[in-house]
């Protein structure tokens, strides 16, 4: 999609990627079964399960995770001009990808039985990643490497926080996620707000340390919520 984007037009990437999304529309409804919801009760409420303070946890650490991903990655585009990272933008976007394909083959097999150490290595490896790029930018190769580990480390969120939250409740699974989902999204337009309002003031080589703080944040109360992540 980068490709078609920079090599023939924004307008064409978008026609494709709204292709693709009513294939996968139309693939859902004839493949996907129907299951029916949970019938409301008092313990499958919203504000029932808002009260669950390891839900809230599971919210908070979405949040903060995935504000601090996305402050940089709707960015991507600047920091790899910054950097002036070999191969430009395509070649960070495979390198990206190729990473991504391999979390999520990874996460797949772990996630049931270490749901907290996962979450503890991926967050360490995001911390990593932007480490990387603060002592080595657009160094050859390293940096080359970085975006591979931040791959690594973004795809398999999504899995991550909706297992982490489900497993906080015995009822009302459908609701917790939807809360989470919410966060979730309400995180990447918070993230990208916040991105874009640093950008407009300073270089996008600020947002890496606003990402780092918050994922150290959200790595320290990961490691010390035991109980949500761990059990």
């Amino acid at each position: 999609m980068t490709t078609i984007g920079t090599k023939i037009s924004w307008r064409v990437e978008f026609a494709v990627l709204a292709a693709i999304i009513l294939a996968i529309g139309i693939l859902v409804q004839v493949i996907l079964p129907s299951t029916p919801a949970e019938k409301r009760t008092k313990t499958n409420s919203p504000l029932y399960i808002i009260k669950n303070k390891s839900v809230i946890i599971c919210l908070i650490v979405t949040f903060l995770t995935i504000t601090a991903h996305y402050g940089l990655y709707t960015y991507i585009a600047p920091l790899v001009e910054l950097f002036e990272l070999s191969g430009g933008i395509r070649i960070a976007s495979v390198i990206f990808g190729i990473g991504t394909i391999i979390s999520v083959v990874i996460a797949a097999r772990v996630i049931d039985d270490h749901l907290g150490e996962l979450t503890v290595s991926m967050l360490g490896l995001a911390l990593l990643t932007m480490v990387l790029f603060v002592f080595f930018k657009g160094t050859y190769l390293i940096s080359h490497v970085a975006f591979f580990l931040w791959g690594i480390s973004f795809k398999p969120l999504v899995t991550i926080f909706q297992t982490a939250v489900t497993k906080q409740v015995a009822t009302g699974k459908d609701v917790a996620t939807s809360l989470q989902s919410s966060t979730f999204n309400f995180g990447i337009v918070i993230g990208s707000a916040i991105g874009g309002a640093i950008l407009g003031f300073t270089s996008v080589f600020s947002i890496v340390f606003l990402t780092l703080a918050l994922l150290a944040i959200s790595l320290f109360i990961t490691m010390s919520a035991k109980s949500t992540f761990f059990r």
